[in-house]
């Protein structure tokens, strides 16, 4: 689909400006960003310049780490321009967006859509950024709509695609999600200018149900070509980069990203959090988690990467302690089921985890899908490696997504040099650090 004229994008600024109910100081940077863009000095855009010209700032004196007003202004745009696109929006033609770790904006032409379906299509975006199984499933009844109007609509078929395949991370049936995954990405592709989405869902089902680590990068290369960077700190191109032995490039492009917009975001903090760990800078990794709790108390990830951290540290107890603090629903979150028994289990309470073996033995023979990375996590905390390792490679037959973070994660440190954990990774192909 052509990119829109410079009219058609005036027309869609003037559309926000009257409908969007943007803040003052949000609707300043929208109008400065995008005409500089279309004057073309979209180069000159970065937090100084924007500072000055926008928000009055010193050019000379402004310091981006001790005032946010750029980045913070930034991140609340990018959340209002969703949600206008979901609302009073969503029969615009052109679409203005301002893309996550950049300040020149995008412009797009929205498929024809009524309204209805185009709302659903923003507001399975939005379902998305939960990173639940119940915001995937939301996603995937919101896109059902979209594509029962438009099948072939790329965007719609890649964000599905994406949602299918995500939600397996969280706790769904991995195998048949990834090949369902598959089906959508090859309809999604099947297009003269397919959206950047459906490369990069590519990528996922080459890293998570092939193992084909060469081919995923070459689709994740065409995601970043085509999302102009973007995709660089999405969650399955982080997945990638670990897999790869280099969670501290993922760190780097998602400091840089939060640097600039996402300290309101508590998952891009989260995921900052986590490649630390997994970088094993765990001074750096307490510095972020505490700043997140600080900024985001009532989000679990924070929780769950302290107890993670504690636990690297050799302080089970505290890693228990916690999780115990963990705001976090259970239920939603069956990936995360088997940590509180491994990290009992390693602080002297092993009956813990053997109770939570039965438990979730319990749940699989009721028929309802339970991770066997769990599993394995709670036979650890028991103190049987070859049963823990046995799940695990259970996990890895069925496909569980993070298989590709065994090596990296420090809790699975205590199967190191267990043959059977040691030929499962060599199996997956992962780069050991």
């Amino acid at each position: 689909m052509p990119k829109p004229e410079v009219y058609e994008v005036t027309y869609a600024l003037e559309q926000i400006r009257r409908q969007g109910g943007l803040a003052p100081g949000e609707l300043r940077l929208l109008v400065h960003v995008v005409e500089e863009t279309l004057a073309g000095r979209e180069a000159d855009l970065n937090q100084k310049t924007i500072a000055a010209d926008v928000f009055g700032r010193d050019l000379v004196e402004f310091d981006p780490r001790a005032d946010s007003i750029v980045r913070t202004t930034a991140a609340n745009l990018r959340e209002s321009l969703l949600a206008y696109y979901a609302g009073a929006g969503r029969g615009d033609e052109t679409v203005i967006e301002l893309p996550k770790g950049t300040y020149v904006p995008r412009f797009s032409r929205q498929a024809r859509l009524s309204p209805s379906a185009a709302g659903k299509l923003w507001s399975a975006r939005v379902a998305m950024e939960a990173r639940s199984v119940s915001g995937y499933g939301t996603a995937i009844t919101h896109l059902d709509s979209v594509l029962a109007e438009a099948p072939n609509l790329s965007l719609a078929l890649a964000l599905k695609a994406e949602a299918l395949a995500s939600r397996a991370i969280h706790g769904w049936r991995p195998r048949p999600s990834l090949e369902d995954a598959r089906r959508h990405v090859e309809r999604a592709l099947d297009h003269a200018a397919p959206a950047w989405q459906a490369w990069l869902v590519q990528g996922i089902v080459r890293q998570a149900l092939d193992w084909d680590w060469s081919g995923a990068e070459i689709s994740y290369g065409k995601a970043l070509e085509a999302s102009s960077s973007e995709s660089s700190t999405h969650p399955w191109y982080t997945s990638f980069l670990v897999g790869r032995g280099r969670p501290w490039e993922a760190a780097m492009n998602l400091r840089k990203t939060v640097e600039h917009f996402g300290f309101s975001n508590p998952s891009y903090l989260g995921d900052v959090a986590m490649m630390l760990i997994l970088s094993r800078d765990y001074a750096a990794a307490a510095d972020t988690i505490h700043s997140a709790i600080q900024a985001a108390p009532h989000y679990y990830q924070h929780y769950l990467n302290l107890a993670i951290l504690r636990e690297a540290q050799d302080d089970p107890a505290g890693a228990v302690q916690a999780l115990d603090q963990s705001p976090l629903r259970i239920h939603e979150r069956p990936v995360t089921w088997g940590l509180r028994a491994l990290f009992a289990g390693r602080s002297g309470a092993p009956q813990v985890a053997r109770r939570r073996i039965s438990w979730l033995s319990t749940i699989r023979r009721a028929g309802k899908y339970v991770p066997p990375s769990q599993i394995g996590a709670c036979w650890l905390g028991a103190g049987n490696l070859d049963n823990a390792v046995r799940f695990l490679e259970e996990s890895a037959e069925e496909r569980e997504p993070l298989v590709a973070w065994y090596h990296a994660y420090p809790f699975f440190r205590h199967l190191h040099g267990h043959p059977g954990f040691e030929s499962l990774l060599s199996r997956v192909g992962v780069v050991r650090y």
